[in-house]
């Protein structure tokens, strides 16, 4: 065996090491393109030429599709844990997704909406409260949420007002 014939062994074993580390790497949950690639590249220390041709077999195989995963992950993240589009829009972006992805990804989100919704849940875990101290919880959770502040203060009054589940808060 020659030292070139070698070599090319050598690269195809890293290829099939690098796409098998994607595959496990991917049965986790749905990642970016960008989450694959660093994984596989920093963590794994896979060659850049194996990378490249585990991800583009990951994508013609339709295992890897920013866009979908995008969509998902706001799905998810605005459905189960109540986040804001800008905080949605804050972890795409660290998972390498590009700006015109993820400004599709977040355009149907409605913040006052999913505040509302968040805020009636932890609302009623406040209901004994007094005011300022209801207003300073509640505010805190949605804040932390990713709402803005004027969409806060108007979710808490309108909850405070409305009461939680019919039912006026301690005045």
């Amino acid at each position: 065996m020659t030292k070139r014939e070698a070599k090319a062994a050598a690269a195809a074993d890293d290829y099939v090491a690098c796409y098998e580390a994607a595959l496990h790497y991917l049965d986790y949950r749905p990642r970016s393109e960008a989450e694959v690639v660093r994984h596989l590249k920093y963590k794994r220390k896979f060659q850049d030429a194996s990378v490249t041709r585990a991800v583009a077999k990951l994508k013609e195989l339709r295992l890897i599709d920013d866009k979908v995963f995008s969509e998902q992950w706001a799905s998810e993240r605005v459905a189960h844990r109540h986040k804001s589009s800008l905080m949605v829009r804050r972890e795409l972006m660290q998972k390498g997704v590009d700006a015109a992805t993820i400004d599709r990804a977040t355009a149907g989100i409605d913040d006052e909406a999913n505040a509302l919704r968040a805020g009636q849940g932890r609302a009623r875990l406040l209901r004994d409260l007094d005011y300022p101290e209801f207003y300073k919880r509640l505010a805190s959770y949605l804040s932390r949420k990713g709402y803005e502040a004027g969409l806060v203060q108007g979710v808490v009054r309108s909850l405070w007002e409305g009461g939680v589940d019919g039912a006026e808060g301690k005045k």
